[in-house]
Formats: structure tokens, sequence, C-alpha cells
């Protein structure tokens, strides 16, 4: 049955609705609804390169108002807004902020090195930039940052001893002579350096290193602060119930930075009510809603392709279901069970190794990028075996054909669907430009995923794009909608469900075991559960990121369900979702 055309209208209609409306929400909490005003600034370092920055200025300050200043610095394979839960609650409290892309990172130049000449990686010129605004009270300054940007952060502040506070999350403790400093403390740290290469954080009060890193001696409590503001010494550390990536956007992390910079930079006094207070927040409301503009996008390419699949010059690219192939219960259950823990099992060490091996090929830019690529080819291989193995044995003794797998149509139609696949791609990039122009609102959530392309990002999108769609067309092509296909339902919709939900579980189960390994154990108090087995070269980053990888499969399993049921073929579907995929990776990826 084919789609009625003025219902994928309205559907369009109403995609396009949701995006603006998010759009324009998201914009006015960032600005909390015209009291903070918020524009990308430029500068350069002493070696010229550009740095990018989003300052929030409360309107408040101005030069006969100066107000005091916050350096937000983001983490590795972050950019600037991911800083945002802190810029948006410190500048509605009368701060200005500048969060800044750290070299190589969002729209910064320059590039992530093993051995930086500027161990701060941008941080210094972004606090001597602060330090230099009419409004900014230069003798108040503050800075924070996660993970690598608690690294800079540190750095920043051993740069510029004027510093009046710091708020390092999730990295090392520094030093006594730094002042006044918050260290927030993840319970679940994946990172063992960040945790004093202990099993378990909930020791640290105790330990000797952190201890003599902060300037402190004995034994100290969590949330607890001592020394004294006037003086510099005062010390704090939060410890905040998330993991690593968690404490970006944790509640409690926010109302701790919050508060630790008004008692040092406004020499404020903390009670109960200024503490409640911090616990006023409205920053996520922001990610809520960019991720609703991010799903409205990519979910509005269903009406518009339905309406372009309707005009005769892409009509053909639409071909009925193949139906000759399908499993039984079980013969699909042990398909996928095989699929699923190959994916698993080569997850941890491919993703390193291919982190590794692209830090010393200088083509290879993009070092989490590099990881899931050489996952995606080694699974595409192994598939690709597997399935020719098959199709060569099993599938032609039953007479099956390409055609009848969902591999066929001929080049004309083949040629069709990748010129359908890039205006829809278009069509998604063209509608967050526009937010991002008009607004300064990316499609987001917690994480960079649609931004606009710098001209290099773009050319790396171009080269991670071809394993991608290798890794779509086998594995997530001839295996899921060929080899494995399913029955049909009674409806559309029905099947599209179930397929889905089968699907995700082909693809993902393995990688939800690798998750389980590592975080149940930590989560039941142990520890994380590679370190546990031995194995802690395959703990830290690569479980972290399964974080973003899981949801994000999730959501690019049903766009690649749909695209096959509406066209009978595998190309259009493995076209817009590893378009999707390397968008996400190389838009604000870090560039080494």
């Amino acid at each position: 049955m084919k789609p009625d055309l003025k219902k994928q209208v309205r559907l369009l209609i109403l995609c396009l609705v949701i995006i603006a409306a998010s759009s324009l929400i998201a914009y006015g909490v960032e600005r909390d609804f015209g009291k903070v005003d918020v524009q990308i600034v430029r500068f350069a370092d002493p070696t010229g390169v550009i740095l990018t920055g989003k300052l929030y200025r409360p309107v408040a300050a101005t030069p006969q108002n100066k107000l005091p200043g916050v350096l937000c610095l983001h983490g590795f394979q972050n950019d600037k807004d991911t800083q945002d839960a802190f810029a948006i609650e410190l500048s509605r409290r009368d701060f200005v902020v500048l969060a800044i892309d750290q070299f190589g990172h969002g729209s910064s130049g320059g590039h992530m090195s093993l051995a930086p000449a500027d161990p701060s990686n941008g941080g210094d010129a972004g606090y001597k930039y602060l330090k230099s605004l009419p409004f900014v009270d230069a003798a108040n300054l503050g800075v924070m940052g996660h993970s690598m940007g608690a690294g800079s952060t540190i750095a920043v502040g051993k740069m510029n001893p004027d510093h009046k506070a710091l708020n390092p999350q999730c990295g090392v403790a520094g030093s006594p002579d730094l002042h006044n400093v918050l260290l927030t403390q993840a319970r679940y740290e994946e990172f063992a350096g960040f945790r004093e290469g202990q099993l378990n954080p909930l020791s640290l009060t105790t330990n000797p290193a952190r201890l003599k890193a902060l300037g402190l001696t004995g034994t100290v409590a969590w949330d607890t602060t001592y020394g004294d503001f006037a003086n510099g010494t005062a010390r704090r550390v939060a410890l905040v119930d998330t993991v690593h990536p968690g404490v970006t956007h944790n509640a409690k992390a926010v109302a701790e930075a919050v508060e630790w910079m008004r008692q040092a930079l406004k020499q404020a006094t903390s009670d109960a009510a200024s503490q409640r207070l911090a616990y006023n927040q409205i920053y996520m409301w922001k990610e809520w809603m960019t991720l609703l503009a991010l799903l409205a996008t990519a979910l509005s390419t269903i009406p518009l392709a339905n309406i372009l699949l309707a005009r005769p010059y892409f009509a053909p690219v639409a071909q009925p279901i193949a139906t000759k192939h399908t499993n039984s219960a079980g013969g699909w259950l042990l398909l996928a069970l095989v699929n699923a823990l190959i994916g698993g099992v080569t997850y941890p060490f491919l993703t390193g190794i291919g982190m590794m091996l692209g830090l010393s090929i200088p083509w290879l830019r993009l070092p989490m990028g590099n990881g899931v690529m050489l996952w995606f080819l080694v699974n595409a291989l192994v598939c690709g075996i597997l399935f020719t193995v098959w199709y060569r044995t099993r599938a032609k003794k039953a007479g099956l054909t390409l055609a009848d797998l969902g591999a066929s149509g001929g080049w004309p139609i083949v040629g069709k669907t990748v010129l359908l696949g890039i205006i829809l791609f278009g069509w998604m990039y063209i509608l967050e430009s526009i937010s991002e122009s008009a607004l300064g609102v990316e499609f987001r959530f917690l994480w960079p995923f649609m931004r606009q392309f710098t001209p290099l990002r773009f050319g790396l999108f171009l080269m991670y794009l071809v394993p991608a769609l290798a890794f779509f067309l086998v594995n997530g092509g001839l295996f899921l909608f060929g080899q494995a296909s399913q029955k049909e339902c009674a409806s559309a919709w029905k099947a599209q469900l179930a397929w889905w939900l089968k699907n995700c579980f082909a693809a993902l189960f393995g990688l939800l075991l690798v998750w389980g390994l590592q975080y149940v154990p930590y989560f039941l108090g142990v520890g994380p559960g590679f370190e546990l087995i031995g194995l802690a070269t395959f703990s830290g980053m690569w479980p972290l990121m399964l974080f973003v990888l899981i949801p994000e499969f999730l959501f690019l399993l049903f766009l690649l369900t749909w695209f096959y049921r509406r066209t009978g073929r595998i190309y259009l579907g493995a076209l817009m979702v590893a378009s999707l995929a390397i968008w996400f990776t190389a838009a604000g990826s870090v560039i080494f």
C-alpha cells in the first residue's frame, strides 16, 4: 500500500514545527530567557591557532558593573556545549562564562597531541581572553573542566597564579599551591588514573597521593570543605553518584560547582538556603529540547522519503519486500546470537587497536573514529565471509538469488538510491544549519551529534563513510534482511516494530554483555569488571563509549529497518544510517 501523500506532508510539517519549537526553547533556556547574552567568539592563541568559544554574558555585566568570570573546559571527544550545564547555571547567577573548544575539538583549529607544547590545550588563551573582557572582574576568575578538561584546568591554574578557584571534574587533584580547589569525583569512575589506581573510589578519602595533592592530611570526608577561601586554601571533594561522562550533566555536580564559585569569586558564605538555590536548575530543558530536535530531524526523512518516492523519477527505488526466504524462530535466534556474540567479543580489543593504530597514521585524524571503523571493517569482513559460505551452499540449494535477499536492482536503481540518500542527508544538514546559524543551537544530547562541518571535518566525513557503509551494507543489510530475514506481521507497523526489536537484539546483545561485564560489578560496589578479571587494558574508554553507542544504534536500527521495508532493498537504509553515524563522529570528534 502506497502512503497517503497528504498525510506525509502533514507529518513533514509536524516534524518542522517540533524542530522549530524545540530549537527556540533551547535558545531561550541557554539565555535564561533574555537575562543572558550568548555569542560565539573566536580568538587566537600565541601560536596563531584560532580557538572558538561560546561566551555567556549576563546582561547585567557591563564595564561599569564587572562580574566574576569562569572558564569552562570540556573533556576528550567533547566540545564547548558539553559544559553548557555549568555555563547556563553560572551565567544565570551573574557569572560571565566562557566555554571553549580546545585544540582539535569542535570548531577550533589545531589538533590534539600526546606531547602538547601547551598543556592547557588552549585553555590558557581562553583564560587570558576572558580576563581581557571589559565587563569581567579580572581579579575574580575561576576555571573548571571535565576529564581532559580537568587536566587543562590544573594547567591553566599553574600558568595563571592569579586564579581564585578551580573545579577539576573527574581528573587529578593538582597540587597544594593551587587556589580553592573543588575536586568532583564520580563514584563509578572508569579511568584508574582518576581514582589513584584504586579499584573503588570510595577509599580515596585516605589515599596519601590524593591528600598530598590537595594539601590535606589525615582522613577527609566527602562533601566537606576544608581550609579558607580568603587565603586560597579551601579544599573539597564532592562525590557524585554517576559514571565518568555523567558528571557533566549531574545536578549535584552542577550545584557543587555553582556554590563553590559563588563562595570563591563572590566572597559569599554558604548555608542551607544557598545550597538549595544551587539546585534550582534549568539546563536539562535545553538538553531535552536539542534531543527532540535531533530525533525530529532524523525522523523527518521518513515522510520526505515517502513524498519523493511517489515521484516518477524515484519510484523505481521502492520495490516489494522479498518474501521467498524467511527463517524459523529457532533458526533466526541462532543467527542473531552468533552475530551478536561476534560483535561483542571483537568490540573491546578492535576499538582499542584501531584507536592506537590511528595515532601512527597521519591521515587517520579521528582516534575514536579509528577504533569504531576497525570494528566496523573486521565485523563486515567476518560477516561477509560467513554470508558468502551460506549463500554458496544453503542459499543456492534453496534457489535463492541476491534479489531474494534484498540486494539487487541494477545500477540505474542504485544510482537513484544514492541520489535520494544525498537529498535526504542534505535535508537534515540544512535543518541543523538553520538552527545553528540563526540560534546557535546544535542538535545534540549531552554529546556532540549533529553540528556543522569545518572543511577538514567534511573531508574526514567522506573518508570514514566508506568503512561505515561497508558495515551497514553487510552486517546491517545482507545479514539482517537477507540471511536473517524475518516473517511479515499482520500490519506494516507491527512488522516495523517486531523487525526493529529483533534487529536490535541481533546487533546489540553482544555489546550489552560487554557493558554488563564492566558495569554490573561496579554498580554492585566491587569495581570495574574488566579490571576484576585482569583485563584492565579493555577498561576505561571503550566500555564508557557504549553509553553513547548503544542508544545511538537503537535509533539508527529503527531507521535502517524502516528504509529497508519501504524500499525492499538494503541500499538506502545503509547509506542513511552510515551517513548519520559518521556525521555524529566526524563533526565533533577530537582531531589528532
